[in-house]
């Protein structure tokens, strides 16, 4: 499994145009935090304190280097140290109502686990690779390699995550509140 995610890890920086719309969704300043209230920051990348204050007191980085931090990361942390992987799995992800389910066991999971004292951390290159090949019309290079890995034939994973034990706290990521998205 690692080794898949590190490869969907390198295709995604190795395609421009996904890793443009991927950087699109970064937020470096506290004023886009404040704006948007959703994507990804600084603190939602589980680095140590050091690292965070140092990285937030620095200009903002490129796409190149936050690409190139991203798979490193990938390689060196995120795989490396995962204690264990997990897929969601449904038998159509193209069905509304199986990606709803499916989301809705995610959150579960996700829940559940933290009241135990684990966590999880999405790791979803795979299945973002799988659709941007389907989108462009590439050759699809990872959905029969997911597949096999599965090892569930007519199941079709829809999330992967790592989970394990904190080496420390998470920090909070941005939210709406409910009255902004209903």
């Amino acid at each position: 499994m690692g080794g898949l995610i590190v490869a969907a890890t390198e295709a995604i920086v190795g395609d421009r145009r996904q890793s443009e719309d991927a950087f699109a969704w970064f937020r470096s300043s506290r004023d886009d935090i404040d704006r948007y209230r959703d994507g990804l920051t600084l603190d939602g990348q589980g680095l140590a304190p050091l690292t965070l204050a140092t990285a937030k007191l620095l200009p903002a980085t490129s796409r190149g280097a936050g690409d190139a931090f991203w798979l490193e990361q990938t390689r060196t942390v995120h795989t490396a140290t995962a204690a264990a992987y997990g897929v969601i799995t449904v038998t159509d992800a193209d069905d509304p109502v199986q990606r709803l389910r499916g989301g809705r066991l995610l959150q579960r999971i996700h829940l559940a686990a933290t009241a135990r004292g684990l966590a999880l951390q999405h790791m979803n290159q795979i299945t973002e690779r799988i659709d941007r090949e389907r989108s462009t019309g590439a050759a699809a290079t990872f959905a029969a390699r997911f597949d096999d890995l599965l090892a569930r034939p007519g199941w079709r994973g829809l999330a992967t995550f790592r989970i394990g034990y904190p080496v420390r706290p998470a920090r909070l990521s941005p939210r709406r509140p409910v009255s902004e998205v209903i």
